[in-house]
Order: structure tokens, then sequence, then C-alpha cells
């Protein structure tokens, strides 16, 4: 399914993930990079590779919204991006 939030929690020398699809679906993961890494870089990452698998998979363009859970993790709220509208914050662009 596609996407539509993801759970980022800080690690040592990698950051665990979750996210949920709009299907009731999901998956797991973990970024390997170091406990010291900028947040935005991580969260970047794991963006990407989502964006780029829900455009393969399901020929939809998403973009994220990241806010604070606790003091040790974040949540990325995911919404579709339509047509009408300018390119996205945080999407990556397409290559080709």
């Amino acid at each position: 399914g596609i996407p539509k939030e993801i759970i980022l929690l800080t690690g040592q020398d990698v950051w665990p993930y979750t996210f949920i699809a709009d299907d009731s679906g999901g998956g797991c993961g973990k970024v390997p990079m170091p406990a010291d890494a900028a947040l935005g870089e991580v969260q970047t990452a794991i963006f990407t590779q989502l964006a780029d698998l829900t455009r393969i998979f399901h020929d939809v363009e998403i973009d994220v919204e990241w806010s604070s859970l606790t003091l040790d993790s974040c949540v990325g709220h995911i919404r579709r991006v339509t047509e009408e509208e300018p390119a996205p914050r945080g999407a990556v662009p397409e290559v080709g």
C-alpha cells in the first residue's frame, strides 16, 4: 500500500523506523547512519526510499511533514501529491 505515516527512532549506528500504509499494511527497516547524524539527513534517507518505491509500484507522488513524537523519536505524516499542486517540499525529483 501507499505509506501514510513513518515513525523514526534514534539509535546507535542504525536508526530503526516503521511505516504504516493505507491498506493496513506497512513495514520496518533500519537506516545505517551514526547516532550523531543530522536528523534531517536520516529523515531524507528514509523518505527517499519510500517515495521511490511508492512512485515505482503505485505511480503516486508523496510528500512528508515531520514532527517530534518524543525526545528520541519523530513521526512523518505522509500525503499524496496531486498533479495540480506545485512540487512538494520533501519529495525527491524524478530521474530521467
